[in-house]
């Protein structure tokens, strides 16, 4: 029996230990800022398995260690309530969700309010520093191990777009059904008193029944929760490394595609200033020159900022700042920027719906969105043609009379500087670097794009933004 007290105690020690040393403060994960809370309860709770380990070798201790077995064990169990808190609450914080009310009744006064009116109610019914361990296990320990068990299992489900989502989602589930398990070993099945259910549903009731310690499945229990924890922690770890990983790409291929697109224009100009100092020229002469390599400049300038804005859209902070906004108000504006470029191909940008769409996100990148499908379709449209945009229900369209897409190359299109008229069309300028933000800006929205498009028929493009 004291072995198994003292495995007990070191399975939650040792998991406790990793769970507070590891870092995590840098995972995208709600679970990584929140897990100090189980490594703590882990720690507490292994020095009171291990008090009641002492008590039993030396019995004549127990009158003097019993309180501090009391403080320790509360403390342990207010760890873990409080970590089941954030993550039941976290788990159903989706309005849309049927069982979004739990959100609400486990906010915090409500909560500690209610158990800690259960727990005093408890102690005053029964005094005694046993039925206070009892109290305490019923109160705290049971529906703290429930809840979280129940939270973690849930919580999975919120994970989107997480990496190694389907490991995660397996461990949470795991970790959930384990603490669900120790929430009945630990929770009800409680040291013996006179009272009911703690007289008949107790720790000798079930050694008696079972003919092994109780101890024994919390170990089990504890063995699962440890195992799924480190498992997740782990891949709390290779997030970092990824994430370094994902810089160190991140600055390799905006160098690479930097030093390629700046190179043409940049011998451009070089060619265009050492032509025009080869001998005196008119100031007409000079002019047109600056103009011309004024004009290279402003492109240039241009390209280095949409690099670096895709660059930065790979950064998860911006949803950090996402507001709510109006998708039909933003899509207005942009249309009144783009008139009169439109105007100059005598081109008619046909407002077909405009409905209203609330959603989360960010003013100036989908601002940024809707001008580069609007200023493409100008683009790639004849003179004298129509450009229609339609917002109805969550679905932005728009859609050209130009000279369409080729099914094949539908799927390139997104990519960084694929042109679809490189060789076609010469007179059409770009580096092909817009449809490629359009889709870093719709997946950072949670917005689908899709295509449909004939060759010299025109294309359109939809993207749908799931909405809460």
């Amino acid at each position: 029996m004291d072995i198994v007290y003292f495995i007990y105690g070191l399975s939650f020690f040792v998991f406790g230990v990793l769970v507070l040393f590891v870092r995590t403060k840098d995972s995208d994960l709600f679970f990584a800022d929140k897990i100090w809370f189980l490594g703590m309860f882990a720690i507490l709770h292994a020095i009171v398995e291990w008090i009641v380990l002492y008590e039993n070798i030396y019995p004549s201790s127990k009158s003097f260690l019993i309180p501090f077995e009391v403080v320790i064990l509360l403390l342990s169990y207010l760890f873990l309530f409080e970590f089941s808190r954030f993550i039941l609450r976290k788990s159903f914080e989706n309005q849309t969700s049927r069982y979004h009310f739990i959100y609400h009744i486990y906010s915090g006064p409500i909560i500690y309010i209610i158990s800690a009116s259960l727990l005093i109610t408890h102690i005053v019914l029964f005094p005694g520093l046993n039925e206070t361990i009892v109290a305490i296990r019923y109160t705290y320990g049971f529906w703290g191990s429930l809840f979280l068990g129940i939270g973690l299992y849930f919580y999975s489900n919120t994970l989107k777009e997480v990496s190694h989502i389907k490991e995660l989602k397996f461990y949470f589930k795991i970790a959930g059904i384990s603490f669900l398990c120790y929430s009945f070993f630990a929770g009800l099945i409680v040291p013996s008193a006179e009272h009911f259910p703690a007289r008949y549903l107790n720790e000798q009731w079930f050694l008696e029944t079972f003919h092994l310690p109780v101890q024994v499945f919390r170990s089990l229990c504890a063995l699962g929760i440890a195992i799924s924890s480190i498992k997740a922690l782990e891949i709390f770890r290779n997030e970092l490394t990824e994430k370094l990983n994902q810089s160190f790409q991140q600055i390799k291929e905006f160098n690479s595609n930097a030093s390629h697109q700046l190179k043409t224009p940049l011998s451009s100009m070089k060619v265009q200033i050492d032509v025009t100092l080869e001998k005196e020229r008119t100031n007409t002469e000079y002019k047109e020159v600056l103009t011309s390599i004024n004009q290279e400049v402003n492109s240039l300038q241009s390209l280095v900022s949409n690099l670096l804005m895709l660059t930065r859209m790979r950064d998860k902070t911006i949803k950090e700042g996402f507001k709510e906004l109006q998708l039909d108000d933003i899509l207005l504006e942009v249309i009144g920027e783009n008139i009169i470029m439109a105007q100059k191909k005598k081109i008619n940008l046909d407002i077909k719906n405009l409905d209203e769409l609330k959603l989360k996100g960010n003013a100036t990148l989908l601002s940024i969105l809707i001008t580069n499908l609007i200023d493409n379709a100008i683009k790639y449209t004849p003179k004298e043609r129509t450009i229609t945009i339609s917002l109805k229900k969550s679905i932005l369209s728009i859609k050209d009379e130009g000279i369409g897409i080729e099914k094949d190359k539908i799927e390139l299109i997104f990519d960084k500087f694929y042109q679809i008229n490189k060789i076609k069309d010469k007179t059409i300028k770009g580096y092909g670097l817009g449809l490629a933000m359009v889709k870093k800006i719709a997946k950072l929205h949670n917005g689908s794009i899709s295509i449909k498009s004939q060759i010299n028929k025109g294309t359109t493009i939809f993207i749908k933004f799931e909405t809460k």
